[in-house]
């Protein structure tokens, strides 16, 4: 049984890390090429409306699509389309409004801004959701195989594409459009190929649905603005106050950390069907005693990535970029407390513990964006770099005390009449 269940992890771990690392690789070598033939000014640019769009996205009730994964996991199919169609009202909405704010740029006379924040609107309504539909529903089905293949696709495609169009072009809104609408064409198409599949529309109209996915989703959405803005507020504080240079100068680094930090996100989809499945009480147990592991984990997999940053920083990117290094250094050194993280909040969030989720989300941002304020008008960039891997740890710290130390922290939360409102909305025990 040890041997089945070793077996079963090592192949599911391998199809999900087997797109993080190809498509890893396709990254870290286009991004040179967009980097050396895109103005500095306006590829920072790019990066602030990606991160508008982000922030906008926060307010579509995003956990209702995470969610629905419990449904489907259980066999209630239907749920798929009743969460896409969900949100589909929301992010039209949210389409409309960036579009408009298009509009209004260009007759501002905008510059670029107006051509970026188009291409942004209309992949909320055409692209974002289908990828995050059909993700997550390959997720809760534990089909890691198609998965793989079409995140593998997709990348491969929008990165390789977008790099080859600045080559040419050297256009950083031909270069967004490009990248944005191949994942909007591709997604769509992977979308439309699972519905058909799985037989979808059979199960949504015979009413196989969890519906307290939406409801789930709705009252995540104060969390997910939190969590949006203050993972964003470095790139809106830069490019305000910085200038855009800057901006690309930090965007490239954090995006290197996110490279790295996505070696430990497959931690979630792997566990998270059979956390589904599990009593809290008997998972906290169980992962209480592999902590210490994970920790040696996280330390050995941040000195790995130190040292490829370096090599990669110093040799692959335009000297211009040299200056990333310090930037990047800084911000990996949160990757063991991530590791954590990433374990105890795939425990809450299988078994949707709502009040314990909000409560780690908006004390944890809320420290977030004071620190990056505050580190970063002390010590500008390089602060905010400071503040941001510093947070980790106090999210770490949060998710243990919740995890472990429940009902002590909730009665400190009960103490204060912020917090109380908003973990306490409608709050089920039974959720």
């Amino acid at each position: 049984m040890k041997k089945d269940t070793f077996r079963k992890y090592f192949t599911d771990s391998f199809f999900l890390n087997a797109p993080l690392g190809i498509n890893a690789a396709i990254s870290l070598v286009t991004l040179p090429v967009a980097l050396a033939n895109l103005p500095i000014d306006e590829y920072g640019k790019w990066q602030f409306v990606l991160a508008l769009q982000v922030w906008i996205s926060a307010f579509t009730a995003g956990n209702i699509t995470t969610a629905s994964k419990r449904g489907i996991a259980r066999g209630l199919k239907g749920t798929f389309l009743y969460a896409f169609f969900t949100r589909l009202k929301l992010l039209a909405a949210a389409g409309i409004l960036t579009l408009a704010v298009a509009v209004y740029l260009t007759m501002s006379g905008g510059g670029v801004f107006p051509l970026l924040f188009a291409v942004t609107g209309v992949y909320l309504v055409t692209g974002y959701l289908f990828y995050t539909s059909f993700s997550e529903y390959l997720v809760a089905i534990k089909d890691f195989r198609t998965l793989s293949a079409w995140r593998i696709l997709i990348t491969a495609v929008s990165m390789t594409g977008s790099a080859l169009t600045a080559y040419i072009t050297h256009n950083v809104f031909l270069y967004a459009l490009f990248q944005l609408g191949s994942i909007s064409i591709l997604s769509l198409s992977a979308w439309v190929s699972t519905v058909r599949k799985e037989r979808l529309i059979e199960s949504y109209k015979e009413g196989a649905i969890d519906k307290e996915c939406v409801r789930y989703g709705f009252r995540m959405i104060p969390v997910d603005l939190s969590s949006v803005t203050s993972g964003r507020i470095s790139h809106f504080l830069i490019g305000t106050f910085w200038g855009f240079s800057d901006l690309a100068l930090f965007s490239v680094a954090n995006k290197l950390r996110d490279k790295s930090v996505s070696v430990i996100k497959t931690i979630r989809p792997l566990l998270y069907a059979d956390f589904a499945t599990l009593k809290k009480d008997e998972l906290t147990k169980i992962i209480k005693r592999l902590l210490t592991r994970a920790f040696i984990f996280g330390v050995i997999l941040t000195c790995i990535f130190l040292a490829a940053g370096w090599f990669y920083i110093t040799y692959f990117l335009p000297e211009r970029f040299h200056d990333t290094l310090t930037y990047y250094s800084i911000l990996v050194l949160g990757l063991p407390a991530a590791v954590l993280s990433t374990i105890l909040h795939t425990i809450l969030e299988s078994h949707l513990r709502y009040k314990e989720l909000t409560a780690v989300g908006i004390i944890s941002d809320l420290s977030r964006i004071i620190l990056v304020i505050f580190f970063g008008y002390i010590w500008k960039v390089t602060g905010v770099c400071m503040a941001l891997a510093a947070s980790v740890v106090i999210s770490f710290g949060l998710y243990y005390a919740l995890t472990f130390r429940r009902e002590m922290v909730l009665q400190i939360i009960n103490r204060f009449s912020f917090l109380k409102m908003l973990t306490n909305k409608e709050q089920s025990e039974n959720i």
